[in-house]
């Protein structure tokens, strides 16, 4: 009984914490959404635009003031900036320290001290896993995207247009994510950023797009030369489509042995499992003396053996 109610009293903890960190976000944002309505009854503003920094580091003034100036906590910011979640720093760190809490806590009280030294680092790491893979999947959709873009883009440039406008183009023409970062490109020319900056900014926002990063030092090896932008733009676009079927073509031929990778991994969980459910005594052995060092012997080969399948599988760019 007792079990269970630290486990009601820690779950009950965490929600607390959660709706404290909203009312005060709530509060925070009143000064400002008071500011927009008073902006828009006057006409000097409209719902699309921002009047304040939009930061990422909380929703509530006085916490983005105390997390600003940190460098870990500005390096994550920087990180949710390259990302489409709609998640704050702060958000983030209750995940990954509330979650480490609760991993700890929970074996503990249940009996099984030794779960809390895997389930902890996994609980402070997933959040920021997740974090990462929707960067890397927001870069290879930019970089899928940006093909047709430079195509689109030099058919302006061919009916007259500047390169700037181009950009303008794109960012009225193209689906998000591309459609994006060329936005916030021509606004930043607006604002008289170089060409050369503008571009240099948009891989820093996009830092994994191996293809942005060419079309940035492209356009600048252009500026400082000369030569035919039209020309430059269709052969990189072309480039890329070709690299982009090459690719497609050798996962299609890596799709075994990624299948086989997947099997291979989840089988010592789907086994344990089934043995589990079948003789949980057979299992006894493995949490204590010879059978703990045996078992976490074997959770370090099973994970030096996915890092070397991925290895060997691993495409792309």
């Amino acid at each position: 009984m007792s079990t269970v109610v630290f486990v009601v009293l820690l779950v009950a903890a965490l929600a607390a914490a959660e709706a404290a960190y909203l009312g005060a976000r709530y509060l925070g944002e009143r000064p400002a959404e008071e500011l927009r309505r008073r902006l828009r009854t006057v006409g000097t503003a409209t719902a699309d635009v921002r009047i304040l920094r939009n930061r990422r580091l909380a929703g509530s003034q006085w916490l983005t003031d105390a997390l600003s100036g940190i460098a870990p906590v500005e390096r994550l910011e920087d990180l949710l900036e390259q990302t489409d979640m709609e998640i704050s720093v702060a958000r983030l760190l209750f995940l990954m320290f509330g979650g480490t809490l609760l991993a700890i806590g929970a074996p503990v009280v249940l009996g099984h001290p030794y779960a809390a030294i895997v389930l902890a680092p996994m609980s402070f790491v997933v959040p920021l896993w997740f974090v990462s893979r929707a960067r890397k999947k927001r870069a290879k959709k930019v970089s899928e995207q940006l093909g047709e873009t430079l195509e689109m883009m030099a058919r302006a440039i061919k009916a007259g247009h500047a390169l700037p406008a181009s950009f303008k183009l794109v960012a009225q023409e193209c689906a998000p994510p591309i459609a994006v970062e060329f936005a916030k490109a021509y606004e930043q020319q607006n604002l008289g950023l170089s060409l050369e900056a503008t571009l240099e900014s948009m891989t820093e926002r996009v830092p994994s797009s191996l293809d942005l990063r060419l079309l940035a030092v492209s356009v600048k090896i252009q500026s400082e030369t000369g030569g035919n932008l039209v020309e430059m733009l269709e052969n990189i676009a072309e480039t890329m489509r070709q690299r982009s079927k090459f690719y497609s073509k050798l996962r299609a031929l890596t799709a075994e042995g990624r299948i086989s990778a997947i099997i291979l991994g989840s089988l010592p969980f789907g086994v344990a499992m089934l043995i589990f459910l079948t003789n949980p005594s057979y299992l006894a052995e493995l949490g204590h003396g010879l059978g703990l060092k045996i078992l976490v012997g074997g959770v370090l080969l099973w994970a030096l053996g996915i890092f070397w399948i991925k290895s060997l599988m691993k495409v792309g760019y």
